[in-house]
């Protein structure tokens, strides 16, 4: 019964499991058993691996490696983590492992318990954050919640130390010390939104307070946005600036203070304030300075007048909370006009101000440009979802098209395809002219097959010389099959790049949607097997799913 649970746990795992017999005194390992994460994630079949050493079961270059981490596991006799790149047919992939030994009655290492999941995506865009991380104010961070509840940072900014006074060796080490200094009475909303957000894939914004380790409290506001990986896992990827400053302004409603009315129009902020009907009653001087218009005129005119009619429903939405509730807003995010006719985007807090006799009259606002912010935001939108080198989709990206491609086909009941395209004699490239020349080439490649293309398909590209087409709008299987074709004896003709004449060609497998499968990893899978009789049948040709004879 145990033992029928064990096996079932070890089935059912979303990492990748496997256990090594250790044989011949340490000289030799065989694997004895692997689960099905393990057969999806490599692509390697389950008999192959069971059963067989790393050098029959794994790429030549590959099994010394693994190896060698499994006589350090035994030498150290206790358990290992490492990370390892493995070239697998969707392209270049990074593993975290776990390797745990496990002693015989002798005491003696007789089996190794091996534990990996897929980093790449995580590794790559932690790459991303830091070569970004130094032209942002306050500091960037990557957070991880797996799926049993624990948290750990992946990246954490520089800045966090001048912030928190805590190293990023601590936080990365236990995320406990820096989410521990989050004010008590602010952490459970902290979490609790976040969470929220989470859930729903949308960006978080929030203002809390937290202690630096000297004892001074500070007031936070941080943005993130939010990823599910396969595996359950959640990571939100963002960065937190310091508002205590401004926190500390906006506490102070006395506009009448003198020294309140110098801090007032001396603040990098816009400090307004506004009737209830919502017109401008005051502006601080820096409204010229940032928005490029005439303070005095403003006055007497509709706030809304100024904002983005797109935006108009949130800021109204925001004011008639404030006057209804007679409590503080804060956060609402919209686009002000500018005198050069652009438009800037303004995060705004406001405050209900209150007459001698207790009625609300006005509010008084603080109103900060985030232009750059939202302008960084769509840049790690952009890196999280696109591939750096040619700017094309990335897998995730790709993918989500594909998903919402095929719900959309299956309605109309509208039949599209997917092509995956992997490159004939790339590597000769590299290997004779280098990755920068390689790399080149790939760009050329990308841009080739836009220009072939119709605005309606997507190109994407899923790792080292492999992309993936998809073609939304076809009438059926001979359309589908001559945009590829198309493709082909597009990638066949030379490129030009850094003075060479580089030639390449095209394998390509096309599968389609519904004849062929009406879920994307089937699809996908088809596309992919397509491909590789491709190959098999000489390149440089195309392969239908399913075809008996050649196609050219």
């Amino acid at each position: 019964m145990v033992e029928a649970l064990y096996h079932r746990l070890f089935e059912a795992s979303a990492d990748a499991q496997f256990v090594v017999a250790v044989e011949a005194g340490g000289e030799r390992f065989r694997y004895l058993r692997v689960n099905d994460a393990l057969v999806k994630g490599t692509g390697i079949p389950r008999s192959v691996m069971e059963g067989h050493t790393p050098a029959e079961a794994l790429p030549t270059a590959l099994a010394p490696l693994i190896e060698d981490q499994y006589r350090l596991c035994l030498r150290a006799r206790q358990t290992r983590l490492y990370e390892q790149h493995f070239p697998l047919p969707a392209g270049q992939r990074c593993w975290q492992t776990r390797l745990t030994p496990l002693f015989d009655e002798s005491g003696e290492v007789s089996l190794i318990l091996g534990t990996a999941r897929d980093i790449t995506e995580l590794r790559d865009f932690t790459q991303t954050l830091v070569s970004v991380a130094d032209a942002l104010p306050g500091f960037i961070y990557q957070l991880r919640r797996d799926a049993d509840g624990h948290w750990s940072y992946s990246y954490v900014g520089k800045r966090v130390e001048e912030m928190f006074g805590v190293s990023v060796a601590e936080a990365e080490a236990d995320a406990e010390a820096l989410i521990g200094l989050i004010h008590p009475d602010d952490r459970e909303r902290v979490i609790g939104e976040s969470l929220e957000c989470a859930e729903r894939l949308a960006p978080w914004h929030s203002e809390f307070r937290m202690y630096h380790r000297d004892g001074r409290l500070l007031w936070l506001e941080a943005n993130d946005i939010a990823q599910r990986l396969e595996n359950g896992s959640l990571v939100w990827t963002g960065y937190v600036n310091d508002i205590t400053a401004q926190k500390r302004l906006e506490e102070r409603n006395a506009v009448n203070d003198r020294r309140f009315q110098l801090l007032v129009e001396n603040a990098n902020d816009i400090i307004y304030s506004l009737t209830r009907e919502g017109r401008l009653e005051y502006v601080s001087p820096n409204w010229s300075e940032m928005l490029g218009l005439d303070a005095e005129a403003a006055l007497g005119q509709p706030l809304i007048d100024f904002v983005h009619p797109e935006d108009r429903p949130a800021v109204a939405a925001f004011l008639g909370a404030l006057f209804d509730s007679g409590t503080k807003q804060q956060g609402v995010e919209y686009r002000m006009r500018h005198g050069d006719g652009d438009w800037r985007w303004h995060t705004s807090n406001a405050s209900p101000m209150f007459d001698e006799g207790g009625s609300l009259t006005t509010c008084m606002g603080i109103a900060r440009d985030i232009t750059e912010r939202k302008a960084m935001e769509e840049k790690i939108r952009h890196m999280a979802q696109h591939d750096p080198l040619t700017e094309l989709p990335n897998r995730a990206l790709f993918f989500s098209h594909l998903d919402k491609a095929i719900q959309l086909a299956l309605r109309q009941r509208q039949p599209l395809a997917l092509m995956f395209i992997d490159l004939d004699k790339f590597k000769p490239v590299n290997d004779t002219h280098g990755h920068g020349v390689g790399d080149r080439l790939l760009i050329a490649v990308a841009r080739r097959m836009e220009a072939r293309l119709r605005a309606s398909d997507i190109i994407g590209r899923i790792g080292g010389d492999e992309f993936v087409v998809l073609l939304p709008l076809i009438s059926g299987r001979d359309d589908a099959h001559g945009v590829a074709v198309t493709l082909c004896e597009a990638l066949r003709e030379p490129f030009a790049v850094d003075h060479l004449t580089l030639g390449v060609s095209a394998s390509i497998g096309l599968a389609l949607c519904p004849e062929h499968a009406e879920e994307s990893q089937a699809l996908a899978h088809y596309a992919d097997q397509a491909m590789y009789l491709a190959k098999e049948r000489g390149r440089d040709r195309v392969v239908v799913y399913g075809e008996g004879r050649r196609r050219r």
